[in-house]
């Protein structure tokens, strides 16, 4: 039976059996290395060719690039404004007024311009210098904490300039990684912009997250990240993509870290601008209910759908308490649209259900308790003003604020009535007496405070009498307290009391604020 021939097992048994390796003539083996040489050559120029094609192609993308950038700088940079408020502080106990710096964009030819709340929401004087280096006074329109939006108004009957008006982008759109352009005012350089991509679509900041005026703030929204630089001073300007559109409004940046900054949805902007446009402020609905994701939390207390949300607490005398809502509750639905939030990602969306419901409307809520559903109905209110006027007391080197309603909760104020102590000065005459900031309140000698209103009378009706002595009862962390306070005459004052702002001061703002103690960034 013939033997099958499997081949050679190795490179040494073919040499073996092919007779031919070994007999090769001198011609063929030169023919060999003739042609060798040339494989060799084809091969480098291939490797030539691809090389050129590659950085050909680069060169192409980088230049499509370069011109996409210059496209959308050219449609909105003529439509940011450097932004110079002035606004009041009472965190020390006296009102010091300061100017700061931030950025716009116009969003309409009437010359509305979106910015942050904490950086013109509080504004007594508004200066800002267009794209052509002019300057125009503004106005306050209305302001959102919730948000940190703001619209002002430039003054434009002097302005013989023609204004730009930038557009808004779906920010529902965007996808992580995609390309922006970050404008603004950092540092109070005027007129810079940024290049980075999205860092995430959907940043979630805790509820009690707060601007430097105390109001609370993104309940309603995400927040989109970017690498794109943003600084101090850049607040209020634009985020923009590669199609010339603003997708986003910068508002805070990360402290510790490079190129981490953050930046409001433009859709959340655009309603929330259109609503203070038309109305001057922003109306939400209320329940006075606070939410937890559910994750990891279903099987204790019973949703095993992984669907709801879950009820971390209710306020006092809110209407979720008088309508028997409870914490630990999961509601199901609200009004017919189910609801869900098993992670912080989903809170905000919950919140901006009940907040745009009409107000005063009754919302029927479908709620999981202890294994059962209930049909629960709540009547809404208007949520209301955050927070409340200021009034300084120089003589007694304090200032203090009109406790609204929002403030009781967030600040869990008992007394249904008094004034809330925003600060206190430093050596002055309330802080010798024992008095500090967050403190209520509630008597002036023996006439009790009811509000604002009422303390100041007390107030001005001791000042004009040269009253030495008066007694101040005011609660503290719930405990009752007392404070003697005597006036006190200044005689010398280092601080800046005042700040004004002259539209002939200086023809460009880029260096606005950068050589003064009294300027903020923001």
């Amino acid at each position: 039976m013939p033997q099958k021939d499997h081949g050679p097992k190795n490179v040494t048994d073919y040499m073996k059996k092919n007779t031919n390796y070994n007999n090769l003539s001198v011609s063929t083996k030169t023919e060999s290395m003739i042609t060798g040489s040339c494989s060799r050559q084809v091969f480098a120029s291939l490797i030539v060719i691809t090389l050129f094609s590659v950085l050909s192609a680069s060169v192409v993308v980088a230049q499509s690039l370069q011109k996409r950038l210059y496209f959308a700088r050219d449609k909105v940079l003529p439509a940011l404004v450097h932004i110079q408020p002035v606004v009041s502080d009472y965190r020390t106990g006296k009102l010091r007024k300061q100017s700061i710096v931030g950025s716009g964009v116009i969003i309409h030819a009437d010359g509305y311009v979106v910015t942050n709340y904490h950086v013109a929401g509080q504004a007594k004087q508004i200066l800002c210098t267009l794209n052509d280096r002019e300057q125009v006074k503004a106005v306050l329109i209305g302001g959102d904490p919730s948000t940190d939006l703001a619209v002002i108004k430039l003054d434009l009957s002097d302005y013989d300039g023609v204004l730009k008006v930038a557009d808004f982008g779906d920010s529902d759109s965007l996808q992580v990684g995609q390309q922006v352009i970050a404008m603004g005012s950092p540092l109070a350089l005027a007129r810079s912009i940024t290049f980075g991509v999205i860092s995430t679509i959907d940043r979630y900041f805790a509820e009690d997250t707060r601007l430097p005026s105390g109001e609370r703030t993104g309940q309603y929204n995400l927040w989109l990240q970017t690498d794109a630089a943003i600084n101090p001073g850049n607040s209020g300007g634009p985020l923009v993509n590669l199609a010339g559109k603003v997708v986003g409004i910068n508002s805070r940046a990360s402290t510790f870290a490079n190129n981490i900054g953050f930046s409001i949805p433009s859709n959340i902007v655009r309603a929330v601008a259109d609503e203070l446009i038309a109305k001057g402020k922003v109306s939400r609905s209320w329940i006075g209910v606070h939410f937890q994701p559910l994750q990891n939390l279903e099987n204790w207390f019973g949703s095993k759908d992984e669907s709801g949300v879950l009820i971390a607490s209710v306020d006092i005398n809110a209407p979720a308490q008088l309508a028997n809502l409870k914490a630990g509750d999961i509601i199901k639905s609200i009004d017919g649209a189910t609801v869900s939030a098993r992670f912080n990602e989903e809170l905000p969306n919950v919140y901006r259900t009940i907040a745009e419901s009409p107000i005063g409307a009754e919302l029927e809520l479908v709620v999981k308790r202890d294994g059962e559903t209930l049909t629960v109905l709540v009547r809404t209110r208007e949520l209301g003003v955050l927070q409340g006027e200021d009034l300084e007391c120089s003589e007694w080197g304090f200032a203090v604020k009109e406790i609204t309603r929002q403030m009781r909760i967030d600040y869990q104020i008992q007394s249904e009535s008094g004034v809330y102590v925003t600060g206190v000065k430093r050596s002055g005459p309330a802080q010798v007496s024992g008095l500090r900031g967050g403190d209520v309140i509630t008597l002036v000698d023996d006439t009790p405070v009811s509000d604002l209103a009422a303390f100041a009378k007390l107030y001005d009706d001791r000042v004009e009498s040269k009253k030495e002595l008066t007694m101040l009862t005011f609660l503290r962390g719930g405990a009752l307290r007392f404070a003697v306070v005597k006036p006190k005459k200044e005689t010398v004052s280092t601080d800046s009391d005042s700040t004004s702002l002259d539209s002939t001061s200086q023809k460009d703002g880029g260096g606005a604020g950068s050589n003064s103690d009294s300027n903020e960034e923001r």
